[in-house]
């Protein structure tokens, strides 16, 4: 699922709260009533609450959006009302180590494995130790305990199905992929191996643009040039609406790398194509299919007009990071959110409390929620500013009835 060391996990018994800060709240802003505020406060709240959809309708509008979607996107996947509690979820991180370490393998090889490395009960830590020692000599301990890590991580992660209530993510979709065809089309950037992207997608009845082409199950790179395309008699091709880049940083549960090429395949794959919790995703990442969303992701955060959200995702993952902080430092045309319960928190990445310092010192181009992923969805505006001055033209551009033969 996961960019797996992001730790973007529902927090145990943390207040549901949501804060803003942005150009237009030089200070946090809390979006939570509180029964003691006047009605200064209520007004703050409210006046808040609004500047902050304006800046959300300013991101979708752009004329390139770039969307980077971390496992707390998946944490908003529930379930229909037929399932029971025990149907399968997101796994947050310490979910995977436990099942990790109730692995027959697992004590044989964590013998293996410094014990100051095991006690921080990280799981990217203990399989990138172990997979180092594999890299200086074959071991059957460690050996058999990567490859058991590595196939409960898929399963777990695999959790996608019928049973699954994607309401969020459908609603998400709709408002930040039903753009305006004059605009680029959305990229959706993901480190989760999941399917919930994808079966939202279908059950929204939008058309993605994965790098397997027009249903095929050959990845391709070359396929994220190509588009969909209307045609209708005596009428001028037009761009299909509802339609978006989906590029999968890590991999995904249905890739299979067996052959000489990346396919999609339905059931569980014999190679899985997934960039695993270890140090060795970084050097992964930098190899096909991962190199082709790497650079994607890079040029896309370059260009002169971008609006980029940025969910669930908690600045762990370097290799991603880079980039995100180079498009800050240097993109002037650059306007973005980062959105994540953990933005205010004492333990925050380096990167969150470098964003939060740059928007007290006056970088009105930079927004951070302090919320998940589902007050995200709410926030963003219904329709774009957009959608209707496309539909205005495309009114005044037929001809007049008078004009109709």
């Amino acid at each position: 699922m996961t960019e797996a060391a992001e730790g973007v996990e529902p927090a145990a018994n943390k207040a549901p709260t949501t804060s803003v800060l942005g150009a237009f709240a030089s200070t946090w802003q809390s979006f939570s009533p509180d029964p003691a505020d006047d009605d200064a406060a209520k007004v703050a709240r409210e006046k808040a609450e609004a500047s902050l959809r304006d800046e959300l309708g300013l991101i979708v509008n752009a004329e390139n959006l770039v969307v980077l979607a971390g496992s707390g996107v998946s944490f908003s996947v529930g379930l229909t009302t037929q399932t029971g509690p025990d149907s399968p979820r997101a796994p947050g991180m310490s979910e995977l180590w436990a099942a990790v370490t109730a692995l027959d393998s697992y004590t044989a090889a964590v013998a293996k494995i410094r014990e100051e490395t095991v006690a921080t009960r990280n799981l990217e830590l203990v399989l990138s130790e172990a997979v180092s020692r594999l890299a200086l000599g074959d071991d059957a301990d460690l050996s058999a305990f990567v490859s058991a890590a590595e196939t409960e991580v898929w399963e777990r992660c695999n959790f996608v199905g019928d049973h699954s209530d994607l309401t969020t993510h459908e609603l998400f979709l709709r408002k930040v992929a039903r753009r305006s065809t004059r605009l680029q089309r959305t990229q959706v950037f993901t480190t989760n191996y999941d399917l919930a992207i994808e079966t939202a997608a279908r059950r929204a009845r939008f058309s993605v643009i994965d790098g397997f082409g027009y249903g095929g199950r050959d990845f391709d790179g070359g396929s994220f040039d190509l588009d969909f395309v209307r045609r209708r008699p005596q009428e001028q091709l037009a761009l299909e609406p509802s339609v978006f880049h989906l590029l999968k940083l890590h991999g995904s549960v249905d890739w299979d790398g067996t052959g000489n090429a990346v396919q999609k395949v339905s059931g569980r794959p014999e190679a899985p194509v997934l960039i695993y919790p270890s140090v060795a995703k970084y050097r992964l990442s930098y190899q096909q299919p991962y190199l082709e969303f790497m650079s994607r992701f890079q040029i896309a955060l370059r260009q002169p007009d971008v609006g980029l959200i940025v969910a669930g995702f908690g600045f762990n993952d370097e290799h991603l990071v880079a980039p995100i902080e180079a498009a800050i430092r240097s993109n002037i045309g650059l306007r973005a959110i980062v959105v994540t319960p953990d933005a205010r928190d004492a333990g925050r990445s380096g990167t969150l409390a470098w964003i939060e310092d740059l928007i007290t010192r006056g970088d009105r181009r930079l927004t951070l929620l302090d919320g998940t992923f589902g007050e995200l969805v709410r926030h963003l505006p219904d329709v774009p500013q957009m959608e209707e001055r496309d539909a205005h033209s495309d009114r005044v551009a037929q001809r007049r009835p008078s004009e109709v033969r």
